[in-house]
């Protein structure tokens, strides 16, 4: 749904995610686990171990922590060149580009030390996606340890299955920006990988805001994920690339813009502060003079984080409206959109419905000839009235598909699995009224020149989810399912088109040897449709298309075109009746 049709949001909900980050303990937590493992590093001798990595258990879920030496902030400050995604150096992370994803780029201090622990990284991969599946894990780390973090997430994220309820989060201290807009955008067209990253930053780190101390020109830089920005006033959450930024610049602004202090910062403090607001129930308390309730909150936690005073004489409304409360405001209306996707599926199911009324009711009369051939010659007026119907659902699918394509390509399917076997079921029911619109006005080739690109990806989406080893082989009640609903190739009727062009050429024309391997082709395409019972009873109508396809084959068997020893399983199959029995429902192949 456009943004620009959303409901305007009435408020903002960025002290609610502080207190519920605070409540739950998982930044005290993190942040103990990031002191323990730097406190191991500053007891230590120098070692070739540029990143100490360890798991920390804790009732409920995990933590995994990343922790760099101090001296690595210096090697950060002085590299902050960018690194493209189409180089070797970024080639783990090509996943995130898709058709309308532009390239980008990340920053080559991280991606370069990322990539020289793959040794150690690839078994945790490994292991922390297969512990998932029970337990939630946090992945954490402060400076360029955050950086690696944030990365080691994005792979994970990449290997998990798309229905795995305990995704990881990733929470990093004061780190700096790792990508361009061009890896922002692409993290945050998929909703379920941006909400998987919480980034703290205090007004008093300068890392954070590393590569945004010059006012001068607009940063390459930009920020993703949600950001938690705190100082000794309290702390608010903004989600909003551009108010981000604005703020993170003003975090300078306001500190002078200085540099001097490149230690790590301690976020002890600050969190124990946070703790002491909520537990006290002390949050500071705005009186903000604005009737739009959504502007008064952001700027309240603008006020809040230390940035300005609220008092009329020292705000610049204008400014704080277009550089923060508009960025916030537009990506919670995209965020919440007016119509409920899962409503809007709910709504195509109910279309789908009447499909299968159409369809049941084409094949009342035994002798009629089905739900495909009767949308082909439109003779009755259920034949039209199906057209709105099959319009309404052909439009929101296309929509879905193009969304999904946009998204970046994660192992298996790019749609909930909701969402995938309901566009199955669209797909198997409404290609058929597509493959006979084609055809009627004498085409060829529907297969390779006619067929929509969403009714391809649907279907190459459903089989790499059917290749994963778990889903890979049907139950026989689903066989049963299929049988008796609708013919599992979407394309088998345009199959039978070709078939039957291919016999008015032979009968026309004498022997073409294509023409005739394209016949013994089709034979064996329909016979495994049969024996899988993937093909719907409703091809045996006496007046379907493939009825007539098989009398004109007969015709040409007759006249011995096929050879005189032609003698398929097919033509056996037809010939002695059999498929009376598979149109009853009996099970004809053992």
């Amino acid at each position: 749904m456009d943004s620009a049709h959303a409901a305007k949001p009435l408020f903002s909900n960025g002290f609610d995610l502080v207190n519920l980050a605070v409540s739950s303990d998982i930044l005290s937590n993190s942040w103990a686990a990031i002191s323990e493992l730097q406190s191991q590093i500053d007891q230590s001798p120098p070692s070739s171990e540029t990143v100490k990595i360890r798991e920390f258990k804790h009732p409920g879920y995990k933590i995994i922590a990343f922790v760099t030496p101090t001296a690595a902030t210096s090697y950060l400050q002085e590299e902050g060149d960018l690194v493209p995604s189409s180089s070797s150096e970024a080639a783990v992370f090509k996943f995130l580009c898709s058709k309308d994803n532009p390239p980008f780029s990340i920053n080559k201090a991280a991606i370069s030390l990322f990539n020289s622990l793959q040794d150690r990284l690839s078994p945790l991969k490994t292991q922390v996606a297969t512990s998932s599946k029970s337990i939630p894990h946090i992945i954490t780390g402060d400076c360029l340890g955050g950086s690696i973090a944030s990365l080691f997430t994005l792979c994970l994220l990449r290997t998990l299955d798309s229905a795995t309820k305990n995704r990881p989060l990733c929470i990093t201290f004061g780190s700096p920006l790792i990508g361009d807009g061009g890896f922002q955008q692409a993290i945050s067209r998929y909703p379920t990988l941006s909400s998987c990253f919480l980034h703290v930053a205090h007004m008093d780190d300068c890392i954070p805001r590393l590569f945004l101390l010059s006012t001068t020109e607009q940063s390459l830089y930009e920020p993703f994920g949600t950001f938690l920005l705190c100082s000794e006033s309290g702390g608010a959450c903004f989600e909003a690339p551009e108010s981000i930024i604005e703020l993170l610049t003003r975090m300078s602004l306001e500190r002078n813009g200085s540099t001097a202090d490149s230690q790590i910062f301690n976020y002890k403090s600050v969190i124990e502060c946070l703790e002491g607001r909520l537990t006290c129930k002390n949050q500071p308390a705005f009186s903000v003079p604005d009737a739009d309730s959504f502007k008064a909150g952001i700027t309240a936690q603008v006020a809040a984080i230390g940035l300005v005073q609220i008092q009329p004489q020292n705000m610049d409304i204008d400014a704080l409206w277009k550089k923060i409360v508009m960025p916030e405001q537009d990506i919670l209306k995209r965020k919440n959109p007016t119509i409920d996707p899962a409503k809007a599926l709910n709504k195509m199911k109910v279309y789908l419905a009447y499909f299968e009324w159409y369809k049941n009711k084409c094949e009342d009369d035994n002798r009629g000839p089905g739900y495909y051939d009767s949308f082909k010659t439109k003779m009755a007026r259920r034949d039209h009235e199906v057209v709105k119907f099959k319009t309404e659902l052909e439009i929101y699918w296309q929509s879905v598909v193009e969304e999904a394509e946009k998204r970046p390509q994660f192992e298996g399917a790019p749609m909930r699995i909701r969402w995938l076997f309901a566009g199955t079921n669209y797909r198997r029911m409404v290609e058929p009224l597509h493959v006979a619109e084609y055809y009627k006005w004498g085409k060829r080739s529907y297969i390779s020149q006619g067929r929509s690109k969403h009714f391809k990806l649907l279907e190459q989406w459903l089989d790499e989810h059917q290749k994963q080893p778990k889903n890979s082989v049907p139950n026989d009640s689903k066989m049963k399912k299929i049988m008796f609903s609708v013919t599992e190739d979407s394309c088998f009727w345009a199959h039978v088109e070709e078939a039957r062009i291919s016999c008015r050429l032979l009968n026309s024309g004498g022997s073409n040897s294509a023409e005739i391997e394209n016949l013994v082709k089709f034979e064996k395409y329909v016979m495994g449709l049969l024996k899988n019972y993937a093909v719907s009873p409703d091809i045996f109508l006496e007046s379907s298309s493939y009825m007539q396809w098989w009398r004109e084959y007969e015709d040409t068997l007759g006249k011995q075109m096929m050879g005189a020893s032609h003698n398929s399983e097919l033509a056996r199959f037809m010939k002695d009746g059999d498929y009376h029995l598979y149109k009853s429902g009996t099970r004809v192949f053992a």
